[in-house]
């Protein structure tokens, strides 16, 4: 009796842990719903890293991305799987997208937890929205209020449904198709053209967006959507100031005449054939900084003289808009120029030492000068025959000695009251300074003219000597033997030719 109490006591005991466990077996977790299985997209294997997801209720509760073309996990007991977990009911419908796109009901399924399922998906349609790119085919800026852009659809053009653009100046703006009107599909080239209806002259932005019949556009963010930015300027430049200013009196003989712009110009058309100043010559350059042109002339106007500037309609700012008509402005140099010109330096400086024998002697002046009215016979170095010659453009005067000074020789140099600037007014005074030249270095055997070496023109020299043409020189004695004769030619000769 007592073992078969034992015995009915064993499933009593059992019985009680059971229901002791149920509790806690209601408290677990649902369990997962695994999925498998191949993916084609528009007739292809799908490309390694689409990504698959799986939602509930409009709720994500799995996701998985492709690392085979073609399949999206794997039917091993290890491999990864696009796992459908959280607090689902069983049955729920499962609805599956690829890269954000619904795949659509025909592939829902019916919640199962715990079930591991093979489930090979094959989406007919694209569901990749396409990528724009865009070029403007028109100029920045441009001159041209109706722009046309070119953009790239990388998708085949058979799928494209739309494209569509907005522009504007800073917020979006509300999307135009692009019609065939405005340029549409170039099908060979899997592009699209269009140009925008006329446009204000102004700065603007252009979006562009494709789309096709499995992908509704995205009208919130800029994904997919191409833009630039351009400007539309269609308006003349003008001529907002210039230098000298129209009818102005007393302008400096050596002044540049300068014109400044409203805008930017397109340096090309600003020469010396569209920005002329009558009867002078002169070079022209351009500021891209101050929109200012400048006229150069190449030597200083005449005094009490009328000038007039001109911008031709060749001009043009950088959009290629012309000046809307020929600009002229007119101004008059100074006429009451009663002041004496001054020497503001001179070369060889007064009391100079050791100045070399072959120096030129100069005189620069403070204004411009007659030229007329420096010559030899107002511009002397005591004892020295030369020539003369004027520079207008630095003001200088140059005394050009017709062989070289003597050395060590004190020299005065002597500019006269004949000399007067452009407007007539002479020196108030003459004016002399002096200079002495350098030391004898010696006789050179040879050296008939003193220079220092012995060439060819000390044959010339020597010659002028024999026929007493020229004083006789130390150096002209090349043979040392007392008399300058035709032997000193030879010695002079053989000594050029390194024989002696």
């Amino acid at each position: 009796m007592k073992g078969k109490r034992k015995w009915l006591l064993c499933p009593l005991i059992v019985v009680a842990l059971l229901l002791c466990a149920i509790p806690a077996y209601a408290d677990m977790p649902t369990l997962p719903h695994a999925f498998y299985g191949t993916l084609t997209i528009a007739g292809s294997p799908a490309a390694v890293g689409t990504v698959v997801t799986a939602e509930v209720d409009e709720v994500q509760c799995g996701s998985i991305t492709t690392t085979v073309a073609g399949q999206y996990g794997g039917s091993g007991a290890f491999d990864e799987k696009l796992t459908v977990t959280g607090e689902i009911e069983t049955g729920a419908a499962i609805s599956f997208f690829v890269n954000d796109a619904p795949v659509g009901d025909t592939y829902d399924y019916a919640f199962s937890p715990g079930a591991v399922t093979e489930h090979n998906m094959v989406v007919s349609e694209d569901l990749e929205p396409p990528v724009v790119d865009i070029t403007p085919l028109s100029p920045d800026p441009t001159n041209d209020n109706t722009p046309t852009f070119t953009g790239t659809a990388i998708d085949t053009l058979s799928n494209i449904a739309s494209v569509e653009y907005q522009v504007g100046t800073g917020s979006w703006r509300v999307w135009v198709m692009a019609t065939a009107a405005d340029g549409a599909f170039d099908s060979p080239s899997e592009s699209y053209t269009f140009t925008i209806p006329a446009l204000a002259d102004g700065g603007y932005t252009v979006y562009v967006r494709a789309t096709d019949a499995a992908s509704p556009p995205n009208t919130t963010a800029e994904e997919n959507h191409a833009s630039d930015s351009f400007t539309i300027d269609t308006a003349a430049p003008t001529v907002v100031s210039t230098f000298p200013a129209s009818g102005e009196t007393g302008v400096a003989v050596d002044t540049v005449v300068t014109a400044t712009f409203s805008e930017r110009m397109d340096e090309t058309t600003i020469t010396t054939g569209s920005f002329t100043l009558d009867g002078v010559a002169g070079s022209v350059s351009y500021d891209f900084g101050t929109y200012t042109a400048t006229f150069t002339p190449d030597a200083h106007l005449t005094e009490g003289t009328t000038y007039t500037a001109t911008l031709t309609t060749a001009v043009t700012d950088a959009a290629s808009n012309a000046i809307g008509a020929e600009y002229s402005w007119s101004f008059t140099t100074t006429g009451d120029d009663t002041t004496p010109p001054t020497v503001s330096s001179t070369s060889p400086v007064a009391d100079a030492t050791d100045v070399a024998v072959g120096s030129n002697i100069t005189a620069t002046f403070s204004e411009a000068m007659d030229e007329s009215t420096i010559t030899t016979g107002s511009f002397t170095v005591a004892g020295v025959s030369g020539s003369v010659s004027y520079n207008s453009v630095t003001y200088t005067a140059t005394f050009n000695p017709a062989s070289n000074l003597a050395y060590e020789t004190i020299y005065t140099a002597s500019l006269s009251t004949a000399i007067t600037d452009a407007a007539g007014n002479p020196l108030a005074s003459t004016y002399s300074w002096s200079f002495t030249t350098e030391d004898d270095p010696g006789v050179i055997p040879g050296d008939a003219n003193g220079d220092g070496v012995v060439d060819i023109l000390d044959v010339t020299k020597t010659e002028r000597i024999i026929v007493m043409l020229d004083a006789e020189t130390p150096g002209a004695d090349a043979n040392e033997d007392g008399v300058v004769d035709i032997l000193d030619v030879t010695k002079i000769e053989r000594i050029i030719a390194l024989l002696d």
